[in-house]
């Protein structure tokens, strides 16, 4: 039986080598983040020398960048072979990835921090049998992380993706928290005021995270060419080369927005 179950399993990895899945791989989605990413770090370190056209379309891209980065941190997760090894890559570039942050973008701790902390709660979801130690635990995380880039929302945003059982629920319902919890707060105000200036914020939620839903469910589980150490190794040399255009060509070595 052992040896009839291998054979089928060897003829339909022969399949699949044969005839490509249909749908977005891992790769891709990290070059659509990588590229979000640059425009919503672009906009913030250039934001006063920015037309308004320009603000709307980099921060609308830019709201598809952290959405991709929890579901390939959850992606990666389920993968890995050593949860310690994948947690410590993350703390290493975490901590590289803050001097640069935290000299051109903002003094908070940056999304790697994030993802380190959400790391953490899916790895105490599937491994603690107490639920109540569990959700405690968890809840301190959560409440670390509102000293990190997105806040709460980005651990929140991972559980839901680990926890929800339905394949489209747990990619849709995770992201209607951006969208309903900061997209519809920012198109309120900006409606009250009608201040051009605002819109920008509004679109980050409402347009790139809306567009992330599609994305996300065209994914085929394949993983496409291999990336890993350039998806790490970007992050903090892209924050770098914007801090420093900014600051060598116009004079600027101001923080970010």
């Amino acid at each position: 039986m052992q040896a009839v179950y291998w054979n089928a399993m060897s003829a339909t990895s022969s399949i699949s080598a044969a005839s490509p899945k249909r749908g977005v791989s891992s790769f891709t989605l990290k070059v659509v983040a990588i590229v979000g990413m640059t425009f919503n770090h672009a906009c913030y370190i250039f934001y006063p020398y920015l037309p308004a056209e320009a603000l709307l379309l980099l921060f609308g891209f830019g709201g598809l960048t952290f959405p991709i980065m929890a579901f390939l941190l959850v992606e990666g997760y389920h993968h890995t072979s050593n949860i310690k090894r994948y947690a410590g890559r993350l703390l290493a570039f975490a901590l590289v990835s803050q001097v640069p942050y935290g000299l051109f973008l903002a003094h908070n701790l940056n999304v790697l921090f994030t993802l380190l902390i959400g790391l953490g709660i899916l790895y105490l979801y599937d491994t603690m049998e107490s639920r109540g130690g569990f959700w405690l635990a968890a809840a301190a995380l959560v409440t670390a992380s509102a000293l990190c880039d997105w806040g709460i929302i980005g651990p929140l945003m991972i559980l839901m993706m680990r926890a929800i059982p339905d394949r489209r629920q747990r990619i849709v319902l995770p992201l209607l928290v951006p969208i309903l919890g900061n997209g519809l707060p920012a198109l309120s105000d900006y409606m009250a005021a009608f201040d051009p200036a605002l819109l920008p914020f509004a679109l980050y939620p409402l347009l790139g995270c809306t567009a992330t839903i599609p994305l996300l469910l065209a994914y085929n589980g394949s993983r496409g060419r291999p990336m890993k150490w350039l998806f790490y190794a970007y992050y903090p040399a892209h924050i770098l080369v914007l801090g420093l255009a900014k600051g060598l060509l116009l004079g600027d070595w101001t923080l970010g927005l």
